[in-house]
């Protein structure tokens, strides 16, 4: 009977093993193949001339018309196609070429104005174990980091934007964020309150704000907790 016992233990253990190693074989080709899209996405669509990036708009429109903008941080990995869908949960599981991802792709609240006039731009992206995505957008909240590196660049299809981060944290997820505010005095408490909640300390220019860029993620430090950037045009 001790013998019996013992090969079924034997088999169980062995059943659990390859249940997980297919798991992670799952996870990992999905990781890899949603990081090859995108690096296929940036090879055929972003020049570097000089110096200079830029990014060929038509193409990607051709290939996805929901495209508006690019984002680009350096030292992080984000290099990436900005879409925006008909509500914030359809590209939450696709990926640019419109096929179910787990990355998903990165993508404007659909609220706001697609050309990032709104008064708060809310642009989301999954926080992939991978470290692609927006994984990396937690380097903000280090203040060494943004010494170095704390400008975000943001490609539209009719300027590029340099936009210096002003505020950087983790808290639970926010069921509303404001895309328009009602005046000025109510932006200002806005800014003076996430700027309050900046882990890093971040000077920040006497002058006035047209519109604030937030970058929104998953953050693992508790459940349900988001990190959130937000920036400004420089």
């Amino acid at each position: 009977m001790k013998k019996i016992l013992y090969h079924i233990f034997l088999l169980l253990c062995i059943a659990v093993f390859c249940i997980s190693a297919y798991k992670l074989y799952g996870y990992y080709k999905s990781y890899k193949e949603a990081k090859d899209i995108y690096e296929k996405i940036k090879k055929d669509n972003v020049k570097k001339t000089n110096g200079d990036r830029t990014i060929d708009f038509d193409k990607l429109r051709a290939k996805n018309p929901d495209i508006v903008g690019w984002v680009y941080a350096k030292g992080t990995g984000i290099d990436y196609p900005i879409v925006q869908g008909k509500d914030n949960e359809e590209y939450l599981h696709m990926d640019y070429n419109k096929k179910k991802s787990s990355s998903g792709t990165i993508f404007l609240d659909h609220g706001c104005d697609k050309s990032f006039i709104s008064d708060n731009n809310i642009i989301y992206g999954h926080h992939m174990k991978n470290g692609t995505m927006f994984a990396k957008l937690l380097k903000f909240r280090e203040e060494s980091f943004l010494k170095k590196h704390h400008v975000i660049i943001l490609y539209t299809p009719k300027k590029t934007m340099h936009l210096k981060v002003i505020s950087a944290y983790a808290v639970k997820a926010q069921d509303q964020m404001p895309i328009t505010f009602a005046n000025e005095t109510q932006k200002k408490e806005y800014i003076t309150k996430i700027r309050r909640m900046s882990e890093p300390s971040i000077k920040l220019d006497d002058k006035k704000i047209d519109r604030i860029y937030t970058f929104v993620t998953c953050s693992y430090e508790r459940d349900d907790n988001r990190t959130y950037v937000h920036a400004v045009e420089e």
